[in-house]
């Protein structure tokens, strides 16, 4: 612990032994430009190293400030307790700029917000500058070195002299605190040069050239401004502190040599004016940087967010890719799926056609034969029952052959040497003989056929429309259309009939429409229903074409 308190006292000491020398020294530049009392000058470098030091070592090295105005006005002979008063004065100023700043403002020496730069001029470079200047004067009031009648005038110049050095010596000095490094290429170096000559060139032609230098001609001055505006462009807060102290030291050695725009009769206008005239050039450069700082960190701010909103917008694609490659994942095995039990179904379908036509359909066969010879049995005897008999005959065979028709509805055989375009062809054939309706099948020659379980989907399709057609429609005639246009097929059948819409389709036949729109999504496509120009129903099934199609036509 003793060691600690050791290197604690011997840091603390150490430090204000530093403020002590870096007031001192900015205090006997600053007072070589006295215009009041021999304390007042309106160049005091001292009043911005003092804010810089406490940022820097803390507020426990602000002793350092009251000794170092203390030795430095007793030095040109200002009365020791006048001096002590000084000395105080500016500590209690500086101590109230960096207090206010730091708790206040949450100041940040960069000075690359706009409310940074309102602050420091506000709380440092006006308020606590005036309190050392109220105090400074007053004292110098109390022992005669002010007269009343200037009083005003000492704390004016007082004050503004203290601004002066808070903005344009402190802001360089922040930057060696901050780091900072403005040149980010040759390039940029090169123009650092350029800009640094032109200004001190600019500058002396204003300020110092005998020959050119205007004599209280003030628009003069405004050309330096342009000048600032290229640093705190170009080179930030470097750039413009820089450029604004070298501006400043010119107009100073200008101004004080009796050239310039601020030049006049009496020494003390012409330091009060060239003082105004910095203050209001550093303000300027400070608000000007911190405005395009803050424009940059908007941007950037605003480059993130794009940044971030466009991964988002990527892992959102990304996401949807991958739920949407599911999804076609999960539909193609779903339709694999239905294909299989429509496949199973289809399988059922034909065992059960071939159980009827080789099973009931072979008794109803034997049934017939046995009938017919009774029936002839009864008729060569003359027996009164052979009427009755004939008639059995008869109904044996309509059975027989209702039978097979149903037989090879469930089991079209011609789909197995033939194709579609074969059933379609049988199941018009058996829409003509059994139902006398004239059903005409037409195909257009440049249809491509599908795989063999989507032809017998297809197939079922049409039989599903045609039987809701026979049954429904009331017409006499039914055209069933293979048909091939822009890139899709289309399956259609028509009638002349009644005209069944679509709602009392789905009333009448809701399973039936159903099936067909469920066939038609396994093709892809979709099922219609329509009235046509014979004023009957169109039920259309249109599904487009696939590149592993078969080139198997057929002309019915």
């Amino acid at each position: 612990m003793v060691t600690i308190r050791g290197n604690s006292r011997f840091r603390l000491i150490s430090y204000t032994g530093i403020v002590v020398l870096a007031y001192y020294a900015g205090a006997r530049v600053g007072l070589a430009y006295a215009v009041v009392g021999g304390a007042i000058s309106l160049v005091w470098p001292s009043s911005g190293i003092a804010l810089v030091a406490l940022f820097a070592l803390g507020v426990a090295a602000a002793p350092g400030i009251a000794i170092g105005s203390f030795l430095a006005n007793v030095s040109v002979g200002v009365p020791v307790p006048v001096a002590a008063v000084i000395g105080v004065g500016s500590m209690v100023g500086t101590l109230t700029a960096a207090i206010s700043l730091k708790r206040l403002a949450r100041f940040r020496i960069s000075l690359d917000r706009i409310s940074d730069v309102l602050a420091f001029v506000g709380l440092a470079a006006v308020l606590s500058t005036s309190i050392s200047a109220l105090i400074g004067a007053t004292a110098l009031l109390q022992v005669g070195l002010v007269p009343v009648a200037a009083y005003g005038a000492a704390f004016l110049k007082w004050w503004l002299g203290d601004m002066m050095g808070v903005l344009v010596v402190a802001p360089p000095l922040f930057n060696c605190l901050a780091h900072s490094n403005t040149i980010r290429s040759a390039g940029h170096t090169i123009e650092a040069c350029v800009l640094t000559v032109a200004t001190f060139w600019v500058s002396y032609l204003i300020f110092g050239a005998p020959q050119l230098a205007g004599h209280g001609y003030y628009p003069a001055a405004l050309a330096i401004f342009p000048f600032i505006i290229w640093a705190a462009l170009r080179f930030d807060r470097v750039g413009t502190t820089i450029a604004t102290l070298m501006v400043c030291l010119v107009a100073i050695w200008g101004t004080t040599h009796g050239t310039g725009p601020f030049a006049a009769q009496s020494p003390v206008d012409s330091l009060v004016r060239w003082c105004a005239f910095a203050n209001v050039m550093a303000v300027t450069g400070l608000l000007l940087v911190a405005a395009r700082a803050q424009e940059r960190r908007v941007h950037s701010l605003l480059r993130a967010s794009h940044i971030e909103l466009e991964r988002r917008v990527q892992e959102r694609t990304r996401d949807l890719e991958n739920t949407n490659s599911e999804l076609k994942e999960e539909m193609a095995q779903r339709r694999l799926l239905e294909g299989e039990l429509i496949r199973i179904g289809d399988q059922q379908r034909r065992a059960m056609g071939r159980e009827l036509h080789d099973g009931l359909g072979q008794h109803l066969t034997s049934l017939g034969l046995y009938c017919a010879a009774l029936d002839q049995k009864l008729q060569t005897q003359g027996h009164p029952a052979a009427d009755d008999t004939g008639i059995i005959v008869e109904l044996v065979k309509q059975a027989s052959l209702m039978t097979r028709r149903i037989a090879h509805g469930l089991d079209p055989v011609a789909m197995e040497y033939g194709g579609l375009p074969a059933a379609l062809h049988e199941l018009a054939e058996t829409a003509r003989t059994l139902n006398g309706v004239e059903c005409v099948l037409q195909i257009s020659p440049d249809v491509d056929l599908p795989d063999p379980l989507m032809q017998n989907n297809l197939y079922r399709a049409a039989q599903e429309a045609v039987n809701n057609a026979l049954k429904y429609s009331r017409g006499r005639r039914i055209w069933i259309d293979l048909d091939r246009a822009d890139g899709k097929q289309t399956l259609s059948i028509s009638d002349d009939g009644v005209g069944v819409g679509l709602e009392e389709m789905e009333r009448v036949s809701g399973l039936g429409l159903h099936n067909l729109r469920h066939r038609a999504s396994l093709l892809g496509g979709a099922c219609t229903v329509t009235r046509n120009v014979w004023g009957g129903t169109t039920v259309a099934i249109s599904y487009p074409l696939s590149e592993g199609l078969g080139r198997a036509r057929e002309i019915v």
